[in-house]
């Protein structure tokens, strides 16, 4: 067996990570035999039978597992760092019955990506990340254990607690032997928000000053001091009272009868009285109040036999005007100085209802989805077992549908009731989609839509909802006048509908509609009643009167067309009127032509053409219509010049034409 020295043997600068794979050669004492050991091995050992001490300091205190020592000008610390974004933390005392989750002390640090409630930890989602916490943990509240102490068992020793930095001026409470100190002027907070900042008055002053008050005579005139000339039971009763409840806002009181004036004499001061005989109170003089006046059950009606106002007019109430909107409440009612008018509040947030400028009224949504906010709606049949009428979407694609009864401004969730405007200004919603200032608005084909254009197509209707007052995104303002009443006609100027081209500064009736129809008893224009296109429609009167003319629009559906070949060869002209050039070739004295004109607006045989030559004769000419067949009328042109030695001639006629269509 080779042998070397100890100090011949290559030097190990870096210990395997797994310590089982580095050997050492050891002695064991006691049985005098040599043998390898593991750096594992020694590890355990040393840690099982030794203190842990790190530093040169000597261990001092007993019982002592592991100590760490060192000396720094500042500070020295020993630091716990979990890598991992997710976790925490912690440094964990455990009872020797504890477990993971029970019987154990944990003081530790939330890192950045911790997720409260989620990640592992018993104090739940009272830690939020990168906070430090420090909590005792037991079972439950039926065994011991799980109390946490922290305090100071030193006698003449306090507990501070700091908020918002370290300095003494943080220091917002403290604790002594004596009890619990608020410091630096903080107050103490409760639920609803108040915040108390001194002692209550002494429960003691209080009850003195009811006894004493109680021990006096049944009638006592309360006033708002008491001067000394009074008895000495009120004036020691009204001392100690005064010195309970000074600057206090609030007086309560059992039982009270009243001959003079009852008083709230500053804004957000109140006077509660638990009981009135017979549940009334009668007040001989004037109630004042600068605060509310609340009746809270629903048997508690408030009645005025006389209401009088600074204005010293009787039987009027006077409300003051807000700058900006209140907070809404149901049933409240209020003056809205920004547009001098009062304001009643609804169940339904957003609907407050300025009574002085629009009407309006309940309604159910039974259609089966949400009626959206800005939305026109229609009656349908029924109404509730209250008797709210049922509403839905209004659309211009019928009259039915277009019978518009009110306008939606909040949305009505299915199975629910909301509020519709049917005359008046609406205000205070977005109205920048709709148009601009001053635009007409019209009911549109799509259900509840309304545009500032009017919908086109034979068989929609026309309705004229409104004006667009303010196009603002907030608070926009829409004139509404929805009166149940049917659809102003169809598109392009039925004769029903007048703002656009129907009925003019002359008196003029136009109907361009191709499917429309008008009747009357009688007509009278003192103008002009111009028909520009009825291609299957029909205008039935018993008596037309004109006193100027009865007449077509040339601009409208009048056709123009040139015979070709000879000037018998037929055309095709589909006009109401229009005007036909013949050919050229020659027709001779005494001698007549015919041909055929088809024209879809001859509908009957009844039907009557008239014609006559505009231009081109050079000599006379007879011109009548032959036939007439619906599709058709069949023109016969004759040369009858009646000079003595005739004249054949070859012209090319303007020939105009017009229909008058006969039932």
């Amino acid at each position: 067996m080779p042998s070397s020295k100890i100090t011949q043997l290559p030097l190990i600068t870096k210990i395997n990570a797994n310590t089982s794979n580095t050997l050492f050669v050891g002695v064991d004492v006691p049985t005098l035999s040599t043998g390898q050991l593991t750096v594992h091995t020694l590890a355990q050992g040393l840690y099982s039978n030794e203190v842990l001490n790190v530093g040169t300091n000597q261990q001092n205190l007993p019982n002592t597992v592991a100590q760490f020592s060192a000396s720094g000008e500042s500070y020295i610390q020993t630091n716990l760092v979990n890598t991992n974004d997710d976790g925490s933390a912690d440094i964990v005392v455990t009872a020797n019955t504890g477990s993971d989750s029970t019987y154990f002390i944990d003081m530790g640090y939330a890192n950045k990506n911790y997720q409260p409630g989620v990640d592992f930890n018993n104090i739940g989602t009272a830690v939020n990340p990168l906070d430090g916490y420090i909590y005792a943990q037991g079972i439950n509240s039926s065994v011991p254990g799980g109390n946490l102490i922290v305090g100071s068992t030193t006698s003449g020793r306090e507990v501070r607690f700091v908020a918002g930095g370290g300095s003494s001026s943080n220091v917002i409470a403290k604790m002594t032997a004596n009890g619990l100190y608020m410091m630096n002027g903080m107050p103490v907070y409760f639920s609803d928000g108040v915040a108390q900042y001194n002692a209550a008055a002494s429960l003691a002053y209080t009850q003195a000053a009811y006894a004493l008050a109680n021990t006096t005579s049944n009638t006592v005139a309360y006033q708002t001091g008491v001067d000394t000339s009074q008895n000495t039971s009120i004036q020691a009763a009204f001392n100690k009272a005064n010195s309970a409840v000074q600057n206090t806002a609030i007086v309560q009181l059992q039982a009270l009868t009243l001959t003079g004036n009852l008083i709230a004499n500053s804004a957000g001061q109140g006077i509660f009285v638990d009981k009135f005989t017979s549940n009334s109170a009668t007040f001989s003089q004037n109630l004042v109040v600068f605060g509310n006046l609340t009746s809270n059950t629903l048997l508690g009606n408030i009645f005025f036999s006389n209401v009088t106002t600074t204005t010293t007019q009787s039987n009027s109430i006077l409300w003051t005007a807000q700058a900006g909107a209140v907070q809404q409440q149901t049933a409240q009612l209020w003056y809205y100085g920004n547009t001098q008018s009062l304001i009643l509040d609804t169940d339904i947030v957003g609907d407050r209802l300025s009574i002085s400028k629009v009407l309006f009224f309940r309604g159910f949504n039974s259609t089966g989805a949400t009626i959206p906010a800005n939305s026109f709606i229609r009656l349908t049949t029924g109404v509730t077992a209250n008797q709210i009428p049922y509403i839905a979407l209004a659309d211009a694609t019928n009259s039915a549908n277009s019978t518009v009864a009110g306008f939606v401004k909040v949305a009505i969730a299915n199975g629910a009731f909301g509020f519709a405007y049917s005359q008046g200004i609406v205000e205070d919603f977005n109205t920048t989609g709709l148009g601009s200032n001053g635009d007409i608005l019209f009911l549109s084909t799509t259900p509840g839509v309304a545009s500032n254009v009017a919908p086109t197509g034979v068989a929609n209707t026309v309705v004229q909802l409104g004006k667009i007052i303010l196009s603002d995104a907030t608070q926009g303002k829409l004139f509404i006048q929805n009166q149940l009443r049917q659809a102003y006609g169809r598109p392009n100027g039925s004769v029903l509908y007048a703002y656009a081209n129907n009925i003019t500064s002359s008196n003029t009736i136009s109907i361009n509609d191709s499917t429309g129809t008008f009747t009357a008893n009688t007509i009278v224009a003192n103008t002009l009643i111009s028909i520009t296109d009825f291609v299957s429609g029909n205008v039935t009167a018993n008596t037309v009167i004109a006193n100027n003319i009865i007449q077509y629009n040339a601009a409208v559906n009048n056709n123009t067309v040139t015979q070709l070949t000879s000037k018998s060869t037929a055309v095709t002209s589909n006009g109401r009127t229009g005007q036909i050039t013949t050919n050229g070739a020659a027709l001779n004295k005494g001698v007549a032509v015919q041909f055929t004109v088809n024209n879809s607006y001859i509908v009957s045989n009844k039907d009557v053409v008239i014609l006559n030559i505009a231009s081109g004769a050079s000599v006379g000419y007879g011109i009548s219509v032959n036939n007439v067949t619906p599709g058709s009328f069949q023109v016969n042109l004759h040369n009858s010049d009646s000079t003595p030695s005739g004249s054949n001639a070859s012209d090319t006629l303007v020939i105009n034409y017009a229909i008058i269509r006969v039932n």
